[in-house]
């Protein structure tokens, strides 16, 4: 049976990679612009892989857009990174930007929310694998989180004309502006912390007004150095497993197991 034709969609900014990778952080970065509306949260329109669910999804955030007075929006799932192909066929024009993040840091963090190293480890393969297979695609832009970290704005001077877009230095004041993009605002009754501390414990991360409170935090805060954060949560024996899995895709993006 032929596919009917679907008219192609326009597309905006979508910012994908393994969880834990920056790219909440990287989605505020880009929406600071003043031509550009961010979405809040995660909104995993193209999971699914439905066309009218995703031509309804933008066409929602293209009315948020005019409304906000921007020119075009942004747009941040992590797992997206899974779903490439569909976005590209539905949205051709559509922006993609993908960002890495050192295997052991992010594994590290994953495994603080999932509570095991295994389940960590696979997500960072897995959609890690996806990334770099896309990250030379003409629609995509790939940078790593370390970069973006230690020089953020050499890291955006590169990547917004790549965008269609010129740096702007305020982009570098996003947390002057609070948002809250998960849960309910004030869920728990604290202010956003000045730098965001994780959940103590895996049953303190599993609740969803801590996590969620946590989440919000970190988009609020500025931007500050995370890496070699593993250190304190990983085991030695846990530091060569992860050599063993990752060291040959972690090469390949530059990171020197």
């Amino acid at each position: 049976m032929h596919r009917l034709w679907r008219p192609p969609l326009a597309g905006g900014i979508h910012v994908c990679g393994c969880g834990h990778s920056g790219t909440s952080i990287l989605t505020r970065l880009i929406g600071a612009h003043s031509r550009v509306h961010a979405i809040a949260g995660e909104s995993g329109v193209a999971k699914k892989e439905s066309y009218g669910r995703y031509r309804r999804a933008l066409e929602q955030f293209w009315r948020e857009t005019a409304a906000a007075g921007a020119d075009t929006w942004v747009e941040k799932t992590p797992k997206h990174v899974r779903h490439l192909c569909f976005i590209l066929n539905a949205a051709p024009d559509s922006r993609i930007v993908l960002i890495s993040r050192e295997p052991r840091d992010c594994i590290a963090s994953l495994k603080r929310r999932y509570g095991r190293l295994s389940k960590a480890l696979r997500r960072w393969c897995h959609d890690t694998g996806r990334l770099n297979r896309w990250r030379h695609h003409p629609r995509a832009t790939w940078l790593r989180y370390e970069d973006l970290v230690q020089d953020p704005q050499g890291t955006l001077e590169r990547l917004m004309p790549a965008l269609g877009l010129s740096f702007e230095p305020e982009q570098l004041h996003y947390h002057q502006q609070q948002v809250s993009w998960y849960g309910e605002p004030g869920s728990s009754g604290e202010a956003p912390a000045t730098q965001a501390v994780p959940p103590a414990t895996t049953d303190d991360y599993g609740s969803r007004i801590r996590h969620v409170d946590y989440r919000n935090q970190q988009i609020n805060q500025p931007l500050f150095n995370n890496t070699g954060s593993y250190t304190r949560h990983l085991s030695s024996a846990e530091v060569a497993r992860i050599h063993r899995r990752c060291a040959t895709l972690a090469r390949t993006l530059g990171y020197p197991l």
